[in-house]
């Protein structure tokens, strides 16, 4: 048994050609995925910083019609979105970390992974532009910046869909 351990070292010794190709492929999709991860963070949050009449649009586009969304435990459908982030009072997000790690792509490796994107920060909002009456939640948050977390499955769609090919497939936000 210790002689096909050798064995196998030595084989990896023979071909360190496949072991640098391997890594420096997977040091690519690693590369990539970074830098899809970071455009998306900042389109993302820029979008949802426009003012709230502005706001629909731009959210929208960066989510697969079939997304599932997630905002401090309540669902909402992709039809309700636009009505959802235009209703939101105006936000200012400061990002202070995000990580991101590809899972697997197509089963022929022919397409780019899919990606975990996970990220914190503080997000200040303004006074809501549709306050609603007898709020149960009397206590003024206004300017006051708030901690969050929030995770994303961006899907390799294709050319044309989303910048880099990429859209939400699911996203979940929670205020810490």
């Amino acid at each position: 048994m210790a002689d096909e351990g050798l064995d196998a070292v030595c084989s990896l010794e023979e071909s360190p050609c496949e072991v640098e190709t391997a890594s420096a492929s997977i040091e690519a999709i690693v590369a990539n995925s970074t830098r899809v991860a970071e455009s998306f963070v900042s389109r993302y949050y820029t979008a949802q910083d426009l003012d709230p009449q502005e706001r629909p649009g731009p959210v929208q586009q960066l989510y697969a019609p079939t997304a599932r969304v997630t905002w401090n435990g309540n669902p909402i459908a992709y039809a309700d979105l636009p009505a959802f982030v235009q209703q939101m009072p105006k936000s200012a997000h400061e990002v202070q970390a995000f990580d991101c790690h590809p899972i697997s792509g197509s089963a022929n490796g022919a397409a780019p992974p899919s990606l975990v994107v996970t990220v914190s920060g503080q997000v200040a909002h303004g006074p809501n532009p549709t306050p609603s009456a007898g709020s149960i939640n009397s206590k003024n948050f206004d300017q006051l910046p708030r901690v969050f977390s929030q995770s994303f499955i961006l899907v390799y769609t294709g050319p044309g869909q989303g910048e880099d090919g990429y859209t939400i497939a699911s996203d979940s936000f929670r205020f810490c």
